[in-house]
C-alpha cells in the first residue's frame, strides 16, 4: 500500500560526472534532509494527497524489448523519452526487475545468455537519510552464459534463475542466485550444479535454496522431488531431500515463511522456521480430474495464501486449511470468456491483478478474492493483434500498472486506485516483453 506523502525541505545538488554508459550523461544526486517515516499509517487513501506527483523526481523507467528484434530500449516515463537502446544476442525471451527495481535482467533463453541493464535510478544510503540518484542507463559487465535460462524467481534481496540445461547436448541444469552486489561488482553469485538436465524450479531463502531434484533415469524432463541446499563458498550443497514427492513438478512461489511447488497430485508446501524446514502436501480437490493440476504458483510476503493456476483457472491455496478454493474472476456476462495472460500481486499485496486476452485488467481483493474492479486497458481492435504478439503486464511497487498494446505500439499506464487509463508511451516498434524499473520508495515522495 502506498504511504502518504510526508512534507520535507530539500536542497538540490547537481553533480555532473562522465559515465561509462553508452552515450554518457549527467548524474543527478538529490540530497535531502532526514525524513521521518510514519510506519503506523492506515490504509485509507487520501487520493488528492497520495496522487500529487508534481514534486516527484521521476515516475520510473520502462525496459522494453522489441518483437522479433534483437534489441531492447529503456524509456523515461515522465518525459516519454528514449534514453538508450541496446543490441542483444537474440530477441529477449523475458525481462525482470531486480529486488530494488534498479536493474533489469534480460533473458535470452536459446542463446544461453542473461544480461543486466542498470536503469540509472538508485539511492545512496547515508544512515539518517537517502539520496535519490538519477543517471544514464548502463549495460552492466555482469552476465551469465549457462544453458537455457528459463524460470526466474526472487525475494527481497536475491534473484534466482533456473537454467534447464539441454538434453540434446547433455548439458546439465544449474541454478544461479544473484544479489545486487553481484551485479554491481560483476561477481558470479552462488551456484547449484546438477548432473542432469531438467525443467526445474528454485526458490532462494538467504543462505538456503529450495530446488528441484530429477531422476536422470526417467524420460520426463520434469522433476518429482525437492531438496534443501545451503550456500558454502559460492556453491550450494545438498542438506536433505524431502520425503514428500511432487510428480510432474512445475511452478513455484514463496511468501514470508513458506515455499510452494505445483505437482500433478496437489501442492507441496515447505515451511521454514529459522533453520528448520518441514514439508507437507495439499492434495488436489476431489473435482480435479487426472489431467488437471496446479502448474503455476504466485506468492507475496504480505499475503498468507498462494495463488495457483490449474487448467487456466485460479485458486486460492490456503496452507492452514490445506484447501484450494476457486477464484471467480471472469465476468459471467463476457462472451467469449477471456483467458489470463499475465498476473501478479500489487499495491502492497492488497490486490491481485489479472490481464486477460481481451485487454482488460481484473483487480481482486486478496482478503477475500472478490472482484474490486475491471478496467479496460486496451481499446484497440484485437483482431489486428500482430502474429506472435500478446498483451503484457508490468507491475510497479505501488498503485500503477503498465500494459503493452502491440496493436497501437503503445504502453498504457493504469492507476489501480482510480481505475484510470492513459497512454504512457507511443513507440515506433512493436513491444514484446517489458518491466518497470526505478526507485521503489523515492525520498522525494514517500508512498
Amino acid at each position: 500500500m502506498l504511504k502518504k506523502n510526508i512534507p520535507f525541505s530539500l536542497t538540490l545538488i547537481l553533480i555532473a560526472s562522465l559515465l561509462s554508459a553508452c552515450g554518457g550523461g549527467d548524474t543527478k544526486i538529490v540530497e535531502r534532509d532526514p525524513v521521518p517515516i510514519d510506519h503506523d499509517h492506515d490504509h485509507d487513501h487520501d487520493h488528492d494527497h497520495d496522487h500529487d506527483h508534481d514534486d516527484e523526481l521521476t515516475q520510473g523507467r520502462l525496459l522494453i524489448s522489441a518483437q522479433n528484434q534483437a534489441k531492447i530500449s529503456i524509456f523515461d516515463i515522465k518525459d516519454k523519452a528514449l534514453l538508450e537502446e541496446f543490441t542483444l544476442t537474440e530477441s529477449a525471451s523475458a525481462v525482470y526487475a531486480s529486488p530494488s527495481y534498479r536493474y533489469g535482467y534480460v533473458i535470452q533463453r536459446t542463446a544461453d545468455r542473461v544480461n543486466v541493464i542498470d536503469s540509472g535510478l538508485s539511492q545512496e544510503d547515508h544512515g539518517d537519510h537517502k539520496d535519490d540518484v538519477i543517471a544514464a542507463p548502463l549495460w552492466m559487465s555482469f552476465s551469465a552464459t549457462n544453458s537455457r535460462p528459463t524460470h526466474f524467481t526472487g525475494n527481497t534481496t536475491q534473484s534466482v534463475i533456473f537454467y534447464d540445461g539441454n538434453a540434446a547436448t547433455t548439458t546439465a541444469a544449474s541454478v544461479g542466485v544473484y544479489t545486487e552486489s553481484d551485479i554491481a561488482n560483476n561477481t558470479a553469485g552462488t551456484r547449484l550444479e546438477y548432473t542432469t538436465h531438467m525443467h526445474g524450479a528454485a526458490q532462494g531463502r538467504g543462505d538456503y535454496l529450495i530446488s528441484t531434484v530429477r531422476d536422470a533415469a526417467t524420460t520426463s524432463t520434469l522433476p518429482d522431488r525437492v531438496a534443501l541446499y545451503k550456500a558454502n563458498a559460492g556453491f550450494f550443497t545438498e542438506q536433505t531431500v524431502f520425503t514428500e514427492t511432487c510428480p510432474g513438478l512445475h511452478g513455484s512461489a514463496q511468501n514470508e515463511n513458506q515455499i510452494a511447488f505445483g505437482c500433478t497430485d496437489g501442492v507441496l508446501v515447505i515451511t521454514q522456521n529459522g533453520d528448520a524446514f518441514t514439508a507437507e502436501k495439499i492434495a488436489n480437490p476431489a473435482n480435479f480430474d487426472t489431467t488437471k493440476r496446479v502448474g503455476t504458483l504466485l506468492g507475496s510476503d504480505d499475503v498468507m495464501e498462494f495463488v495457483g493456476i490449474a487448467a487456466s483457472e485460479f485458486y486460492a491455496v490456503n496452507t492452514s486449511t490445506n484447501q484450494l478454493t476457486a477464484i471467480n474472476w471472469i465476468d459471467a456476462n463476457t462472451s467469449p470468456a477471456p483467458s489470463a495472460l499475465a498476473y501478479g500481486f500489487a499495491d502492497g499485496g492488497e490486490l491481485f491483478v489479472i490481464l486477460d486476452s481481451q485487454g482488460w485488467l481484473t483487480l481482486l481483493n486478496t482478503n477475500d478474492w472478490s472482484v474490486k474492479s475491471r478496467i479496460q486497458a486496451v481499446t484497440s481492435n484485437i483482431a489486428a493483434l500482430p502474429s506472435g504478439s500478446r498483451f503484457e503486464l508490468a507491475l510497479t511497487p505501488g498503485h500503477i500498472a503498465y500494459v503493452s498494446d502491440p496493436i497501437a505500439n503503445q504502453i498504457k499506464a493504469i492507476d489501480l486506485d482510480e481505475s484510470t487509463v492513459s497512454t504512457s508511451l507511443q513507440l515506433n516498434f512493436v513491444p514484446n516483453k517489458f518491466t518497470w524499473l526505478g526507485i521503489a520508495d523515492p525520498q522525494g515522495s514517500h508512498h
